[in-house]
């Protein structure tokens, strides 16, 4: 039986390692990964935190898995929030299954809170390996206020203290307006962006891929000169909110995102250290009897 050691993972993810951009280019290129990688991603268990957008997200997956269970296998598990304010959190993680999304609604309380809803939800509540095997929070469109070093810094402090879990980077949806908010919304998005390819972060560009039509034309205004991206109008009915052709084009990226990580055929070494390191730590937790 092949041995693992823990050094020589970490030292093969630590020289491999390199960002993890998936947008609008990876949903085309999701056609391309063979019935294996498929397979291996179908295993996968996510925590999503999220409101109506990350709902209509969750209701893509749910539509490519009816079209086709064989290729699209993730199942979508909603789950309601507890606590409320600075203690608002998911719940106290139950027994976990394989290719499954844990899906908690935790609503628009305002952005600051959500972070910490991501934050309760993984150190108090124990949403982290094993218990799951990525963690993805997503904010909403009305969140443009938001601030992204507030948001990278704790990514970045969950990922160190918790290396065996993938902490999946998010963009902030977009609108189809041409004014200020979805300016706002660009100049986070930018800021994340930046900072995902300095730091070996996997980041899921939702804005990205909302901004490209299906011919992959980007859509865009300029505002005070400045280029931005905006939703195109056909992925959505009221200029925010997924619509059936926009959320599985979304749910496509998500499926990228789990390809990317998952085994080599992805295109990133970064993918196979991950792997080596998921095995090391379940034969591990064999080991030690938990």
């Amino acid at each position: 039986m092949c041995r693992i050691h823990l050094t020589a993972v970490l030292a093969c993810a630590a020289m491999m390692a390199q960002a993890i951009i998936i947008d609008h280019t990876a949903v085309d290129s999701l056609d391309n990964y063979g019935q294996t990688t498929m397979n291996i991603v179908g295993q996968q268990r996510w925590l999503f935190t999220h409101a109506s957008v990350g709902g209509n997200m969750c209701d893509g997956v749910n539509d490519l898995r009816s079209q086709n269970p064989t290729r699209y296998k993730w199942i979508v598990n909603d789950l309601s929030p507890q606590g409320s304010g600075n203690t608002l959190s998911a719940p106290t993680p139950p027994v976990t299954n394989s290719g499954r999304i844990y899906g908690v609604g935790r609503g628009n309380p305002g952005w600051l809170q959500k972070y910490r809803c991501l934050s309760n939800s993984v150190i108090v509540a124990g949403w982290y390996y094993p218990a799951v095997d990525l963690v993805l929070d997503k904010l909403c469109y009305i969140d443009q206020d938001a601030n992204p070093m507030v948001y990278v810094n704790l990514m970045a402090l969950l990922s160190a203290q918790y290396p065996s879990t993938i902490f999946v980077y998010a963009t902030i949806p977009l609108t189809t307006a041409e004014d200020s908010d979805n300016r706002k919304r660009n100049n986070y998005n930018n800021a994340v962006r930046a900072w995902s390819a300095t730091n070996d972060a996997v980041l899921f560009d939702i804005a990205d891929i909302e901004a490209h039509d299906t011919n992959n034309i980007l859509q865009f205004f300029i505002y005070n000169g400045v280029t931005n991206q905006k939703m195109w109008a056909p992925y959505s009915n009221d200029g925010g909110h997924l619509n059936t052709l926009g959320r599985q084009r979304v749910a496509k990226g998500w499926y990228a995102v789990g390809a990317a990580v998952a085994i080599p055929e992805s295109g990133t070494w970064f993918g196979l250290a991950l792997l080596l390191h998921a095995v090391w730590q379940r034969r591990s937790y064999r080991r030690d009897g938990i």
